[in-house]
């Protein structure tokens, strides 16, 4: 009886650790979450006085989670979308306060991250993620009857990697269109596809 339970846990171990080796072999390499320019036509980024409005459109129906990085496990609107639940399964659109959704200030400029995530607990490969800047700290001049110089904002915005673990290494260049509003389509990256 001794010799069968020891044959047992031998076997156990055995089987564990084949089962770990299998295990690693099939999350290696393959399973990088890494940078995608594939699952949405555009984003549009509009920067207003206080706030930021997303437009998101997706190439095919959607019904994963779209949510501001860091307000996942809330899951409060306004940062956090359950796509599953909306009528539409293409498109979406988000609006938040500056001071919401988990929104980063840099002196002039508000900083935050938008993630399409696919599977409602899990950030996977195919899931995508952009860099979303309100930038407050430009100046033009204004001629009406007098010339005067006022502060605006621009929009900027890019792709970043959906796993919040991973620290970007090359930083992909944003969509800077010297106005309030940008918008993200995959052919911006055509030309950096390299670097994806």
């Amino acid at each position: 009886m001794k010799a069968t339970i020891i044959t047992q846990i031998f076997f156990v171990f055995v089987l564990k650790s084949y089962a770990d080796d299998i295990f690693e072999a099939d999350l290696g390499e393959e399973f990088k979450i890494g940078l995608t320019e594939k699952g949405y036509k555009s984003v549009k980024l509009k920067c207003g006085a206080n706030h930021m409005t997303l437009t998101i459109e997706t190439d095919e129906d959607f019904t994963g989670v779209i949510y501001t990085r860091g307000s996942f496990y809330d899951k409060n609107y306004p940062c956090f979308l359950n796509a599953a639940k909306s009528e539409n399964r293409r498109n979406f659109t988000m609006k938040f306060n500056l001071r919401e959704c988990n929104t980063k200030k840099k002196k002039d400029r508000y900083l935050n991250t938008l993630v399409l995530q696919h599977d409602h607990e899990l950030i996977m490969p195919g899931d995508t993620a952009f860099n979303l800047e309100c930038d407050f700290k430009k100046f033009r001049e204004t001629t009406d009857t007098l010339v005067f110089v006022e502060k605006y904002v621009t929009s900027r915005i890019g792709l970043t990697n959906a796993d919040p673990a991973v620290k970007s290494e090359n930083i992909l260049p944003m969509v800077d269109t010297n106005t309030n509003t940008a918008t993200l389509t995959p052919d911006f990256y055509k030309k950096y596809k390299d670097e994806l």
